[in-house]
């Protein structure tokens, strides 16, 4: 190997950190260091897939309580209609009418219950149930139940049928969804804070393995530099001493020759 071939490979490495932005591009750079940026690395990539688990099990819940938003307002409507149709005023036919537009409040209850869907998922008729949000590099993470609310447009339907207009079954029925309601806002609550946290430790540990992992740009640039002087120095040398040498050998000879 000629003192050429040495100079450019001690130059290669700096070469190589400038051009990738890493200080560690083999384990041959840094085997502790490559180890713990590995490990950081994986914790990162799991952070940020729990962040977007988390961002998905919102959504989901957020799907959720729209479609427990569309129930409770059909209860708010069937119990001004169970309240007026309670008054002494109204005649046999006008009970009728109002026992037929809670029946079709009923049947949007259940329209609701069966039709609110996230990903082909049913929400509300009880299908989510132990749903893990996966938020945690480990894959743990906050467990989903969504309660079944099929019950509530049955005992609706069973208002609009027997025209008793049971305030205190459609009062029941409301606080049943806004208890769940109640859960799901907490849920989605908890989830921001869970977002938030994942994100900022994120942020971190990709802070932590740049100190570790990248490359320090103008020291490269310096060293470089120094490998080329030193390159063309020893360049330099090996071209002075091959010249001595023919000279010499010249010399030599010329001296035979005489």
């Amino acid at each position: 190997m000629t003192i050429q071939n040495i100079a450019q490979n001690q130059m290669s490495p700096a070469m190589m950190r400038l051009a990738s932005g890493n200080r560690i591009n083999s384990a041959a750079d840094d085997a502790a260091g490559l180890a713990i940026v590995q490990n950081m690395t994986s914790q990162i990539r799991g952070l940020d897939q729990g962040t977007r688990n988390t961002m998905d099990m919102q959504a989901m819940i957020s799907t959720a309580e729209g479609g427990l938003d569309v129930v409770s307002d059909s209860l708010n409507r069937i119990r001004e209609l169970s309240v007026q149709a309670l008054n002494g005023t109204n005649t046999d036919a006008q009970r009728a009418m109002i026992q037929e537009e809670i029946g079709q409040l009923a049947q949007g209850i259940q329209s609701a219950v069966s039709g609110t869907q996230y990903n082909t998922m049913n929400l509300l008729d009880g299908s989510v149930q132990n749903a893990n949000t996966a938020s945690s590099p480990d894959g743990t993470g906050a467990i989903v139940n969504i309660n079944d609310m099929s019950s509530i447009a049955q005992a609706m339907t069973a208002i609009a049928e027997d025209g008793t207009f049971d305030l205190n079954a459609i009062d029941n029925a409301i606080q049943q969804v806004a208890g769940e309601r109640a859960n799901l806002g907490a849920l989605q609550n908890r989830m921001d804070y869970t977002a938030n946290a994942n994100s900022i430790s994120s942020i971190n540990l990709a802070d932590a393995r740049s100190r570790i992992a990248d490359a320090d740009m103008a020291r490269e640039m310096m060293n470089l530099q120094q490998d080329l002087v030193m390159n063309q120095m020893q360049i330099l040398m090996q071209r002075q001493a091959q010249e001595q040498n023919e000279n010499s050998a010249q010399r030599l000879m010329s001296t035979g020759m005489q």
